[in-house]
């Protein structure tokens, strides 16, 4: 079966993706940039203790669901809802705790239920992407 064209940009944009994140970590590192978190500026150290593991282990499902893709893997779809759920526990726990400023906590639980939902559809629902991967589950 023929990839689905928002698949194969998809496979592209999820590689640029992961390495843009291990460059942010980088940034942050070597104090280059501005340290934001849910749009708002946070210190450089709030970045590395609070955002940085998340962001690494993004980028490494990210780098994960780009290999999926190229390599025409039915598993990738998963990891791309699974990255939502991290967010949102993450911020959660963390809002919970009182480690996280509640702002940024709903913001990102907000932003990782629309964008988890618009993904959803995406991979399970929209009609060509659903058909496609499930060939690949056959396969």
């Amino acid at each position: 079966m023929k990839r689905p064209l928002g698949i194969r940009i998809l496979s592209w944009f999820a590689a640029l993706a992961a390495a843009g994140m291990f460059v942010s970590i980088a940034l942050a590192f070597l104090d280059i940039g501005p340290h934001l978190m849910g749009g708002e500026k946070v210190t450089r150290l709030e970045w590395l203790h609070i955002a940085a593991p998340l962001v690494a282990v993004i980028g490494c499902l990210i780098a994960s669901i780009a290999y999926g893709l190229a390599a025409r893997k039915a598993w990738p779809r998963h990891l791309a809802i699974a990255i939502f759920v991290l967010i949102i526990s993450y911020a959660s726990a963390l809002g919970a705790v009182n480690v996280l400023r509640h702002t940024i906590m709903w913001r990102a639980i907000v932003n990782a239920s629309l964008f988890g939902c618009a993904s959803a559809w995406y991979f399970y629902f929209k009609r060509n992407v659903a058909d496609y991967f499930r060939e690949l589950e056959r396969r």
